[in-house]
């Protein structure tokens, strides 16, 4: 990587989280004479990865990591595991439905992230780009993830958020997406009907661990008219694909 683009800033904050591999605790006077900073920056620093939960500590005694690493890490060692054994079924989805197949997996109670992809050989395909975040209800992937939670998730879900309308079709409600879910979960598959982007439309199955966790979704998207046409099997593909996924 070029050093023009590195910011020293960020870059010492960087430094200061790995003197924590060393560590299981570090003073901001450590950590200065360790990074050559003067401990008035080290400790803002600190202080700021406090703020955000990267580390913490109890009034004046010194820093630890924060619990938001754990999640940083399990997240991506799930993604990392998933993408590896869902890519041949993803591959398998999108040569059997000619569509798109995604992998998605919950990042926090409120997003899902699209960790994979395989592109279909039809015309006019869905090209959605790794990494891309969205709210669970303006995808199938989230709804179908959102639907195998309890009702009082729902209701945490809905007030935080944002029900603005992406086309004609999004859901902008809290009562609109209840009703969804429900629907959704009693019948095993989720649909987004044009709810995130016009003329798309997406199904969605969820990946069950062997405790019975949904830890992600796979779906197939595509043309909406060509999708309705042929929902029963695509469907039918999405969930031979997600019982032989080995988790």
């Amino acid at each position: 990587m070029t050093e023009q683009y590195i910011l020293s800033s960020l870059d010492h904050a960087l430094q200061i989280m790995e003197l924590f591999f060393e560590r299981e605790e570090l003073t901001a006077a450590e950590a200065a004479r360790e990074l050559g900073i003067s401990r008035t920056a080290a400790f803002r620093m600190l202080c700021t990865l406090e703020g955000r939960g990267f580390v913490t500590r109890t009034a004046d005694r010194p820093w630890r990591l924060g619990v938001k690493l754990f999640s940083l890490g399990q997240l991506a060692s799930r993604r990392m595991v998933l993408s590896g054994s869902v890519r041949p079924l993803l591959a398998r989805v999108a040569e059997e439905t000619g569509e798109t197949a995604h992998l998605a997996v919950p990042d926090g109670p409120y997003h899902i992230v699209f960790a994979d992809k395989v592109l279909g050989r039809r015309s006019l395909k869905m090209d959605t780009a790794l990494g891309e975040r969205r709210w669970a209800h303006q995808t199938a992937t989230g709804k179908i993830l959102l639907s195998l939670q309890p009702r009082e998730s729902w209701e945490q879900y809905a007030r935080a958020a944002d029900f603005r309308a992406l086309t004609p079709n999004t859901l902008t409600s809290p009562a609109a997406l209840f009703a969804e879910l429900e629907i959704t979960r009693e019948r095993g598959w989720a649909i987004d009907n044009e709810e995130a982007e016009e003329g798309l439309t997406c199904f969605a199955l969820p990946l069950i661990d062997r405790s019975g966790a949904a830890v992600a979704a796979i779906s197939c998207s595509g043309p909406a008219t060509r999708m309705t046409r042929r929902m029963e099997a695509n469907l039918a593909v999405l969930r031979a694909a997600a019982k032989s996924v080995p988790l």
